[in-house]
């Protein structure tokens, strides 16, 4: 008898097929290289710009300093007018009387011990002052020079008084013509100043 031949079909796999991973392409690698450069060079030039603006803000803004100095020059320089400035042709002393010193216009008060005298009869009004020292007190001093003065045909304006300094005003010809005496006491003694501002022919 003869057996029949089984054929036994073989079993197919059903693990999928491992799919195959290509490797990098040196292509790709390089390709990254210029994007991470053009960043780069973004970045340089946005810095490169705060410096130049930092630096055109710097230059252009005023410096404090050199603004507080202008100020401070401008502001501390006061205008020195001719009036205040002595004249050439003046004569002045210290501690004695000036030759030629008008004492018919302003005398020395009796016990008085000058200090420093000037006059000059060059300028219109013509200029006489008298700082002097005394033992005698404030309302003495007032009254002598009250009595020369009214007495050349001055007018007495009221004392006033500003601090610890007496003063009396005395004005003659409408005001063109003056003369203040001023008097403070220091430590018991008296100094006082007397000047005058008058007509060049009154000095003469």
């Amino acid at each position: 008898m003869t057996v029949p031949r089984v054929t036994v079909p073989r079993a197919t796999s059903t693990k999928p097929a491992a799919t195959r991973v290509a490797p990098r392409s040196g292509n790709r690698r390089g390709g990254l290289v210029p994007v991470f450069f053009l960043a780069g060079l973004l970045l340089a030039g946005c810095s490169d710009t705060g410096a130049t603006n930092a630096q055109s803000t710097t230059s252009t803004a005023p410096s404090a300093s050199a603004t507080v100095s202008s100020a401070a020059t401008s502001t501390a320089s006061p205008t020195v007018s001719a009036s205040d400035t002595p004249s050439s042709s003046a004569s002045s002393t210290v501690n004695a009387l000036v030759p030629g010193f008008p004492t018919k216009v302003i005398p020395i008060m009796p016990g008085s011990t000058p200090l420093s005298t000037s006059y000059d009869a060059t300028t219109n009004p013509a200029k006489a002052s008298l700082v002097a020292s005394t033992g005698s007190a404030s309302a003495q001093i007032l009254s002598y020079y009250s009595g020369q003065f009214t007495g050349q045909g001055f007018t007495a304006v009221a004392p006033t008084r500003v601090g610890t300094t007496d003063s009396q005003d005395f004005v003659r010809s409408n005001g063109k013509e003056t003369v203040n005496v001023a008097v403070v006491v220091v430590d018991g003694r008296t100094t006082y100043t007397v000047g005058a501002s008058v007509n060049p022919s009154a000095l003469k």
